[in-house]
């Protein structure tokens, strides 16, 4: 199989249409040496880095409880004023323990745990709040005073994923100067993370992008919530409605996803015709266009 570096974009729950390209692609005859992901793109890299086939990609992406991953704190579970003390108090509805939990078990399924299981394969994106600033991890790992074999990549993936306002940002303590930053979603520093890949490994490497959306309906913005979730949908797919990036740095796969980022609330129906919608188009793409790999 022919060696790529893989980049992978967020998306939210659209992360379902990323596992169906990346799976297109291993059928195609590509293997991923190396991925690069931010936010869903590393909850899809990092099954990828452990080392998941195609199959085992639809298998597992399409039986995991979306809605099940929403874990709403105790304040949060008030009646009527329950989402606006847990934004305040906590900033965030859910809590992300439960989309953590998940993700290690599916990395342990593989023999993964930790960044020393997966050496160089696999490079997160997050968003440091404290310091604003984008971090990559494990890069940042030394230099806060961690050792690889310290770290569990699903805790560093529920940093990318943790979506402002709707996960709470996760807390991450510096060993070196014993400061507690708040880690929060890779997108906010770098959605398409063309500027994580190694040039000097001297691999191809190939994004993946979600096709813009068709729909964007109008959304009334009534108080801090409503304008909150304009806000987080803003980022996520705001940059779908400006032309396509070109860069000469990647060959760059076209993903269709129509569904909102945030929604949650999918039947394993729903998830299994967007990966393989995603799936169908990618397989499209590269036999139409192979890959330059030279």
């Amino acid at each position: 199989m022919t060696p790529i570096v893989g980049v992978f974009e967020g998306g939210g729950v659209r992360g379902i249409a990323l596992a169906g390209a990346a799976a297109a692609t291993l059928d195609a005859g590509y293997r991923f040496e190396r991925v690069v992901g931010t936010s869903a793109g590393a909850l899809v890299g990092s099954l990828l880095a452990a080392g998941y086939s195609s199959r085992e990609l639809r298998e597992t992406v399409c039986q995991i409880d979306w809605p099940g991953l929403l874990d709403r704190s105790v304040a949060g579970r008030i009646p009527g004023v329950g989402k606006h003390l847990s934004v305040f108090f906590d900033q965030g509805l859910y809590i992300g323990e439960v989309l953590e939990r998940t993700w290690d078990a599916l990395l342990a399924a593989k023999g993964m745990r930790s960044f020393a299981d997966l050496p160089g394969v696999l490079r997160v994106v997050v968003t440091d709040l404290s310091h604003t600033r984008g971090l990559v991890f494990p890069d940042h790992l030394a230099e806060a005073g961690y050792a690889l074999t310290e770290f569990s990549v699903a805790r560093a993936v529920r940093m990318s994923a943790s979506v402002p306002f709707v996960f709470h940002p996760v807390e991450f303590q510096d060993r070196v100067t014993g400061e507690v930053s708040l880690m929060s979603d890779g997108a906010m520093a770098a959605n398409f993370p063309i500027q994580v890949v190694d040039r000097q490994a001297g691999l191809p490497a190939v994004g993946y992008r979600f096709r813009p959306l068709t729909d964007h309906p109008h959304v009334d913005i009534r108080g801090p919530i409503s304008f909150a979730a304009a806000v987080i949908r803003s980022g996520i797919g705001a940059r779908e409605g400006l032309p396509a990036l070109q860069s000469s740095l990647v060959e760059v796969l076209d993903i269709p996803a129509e569904r909102d980022g945030l929604d949650f609330q999918l039947t394993d129906r729903q998830a299994r015709a967007m990966f393989d919608e995603a799936h169908a188009a990618v397989a499209e793409q590269l036999a139409r266009s192979p890959l330059t790999v030279a």
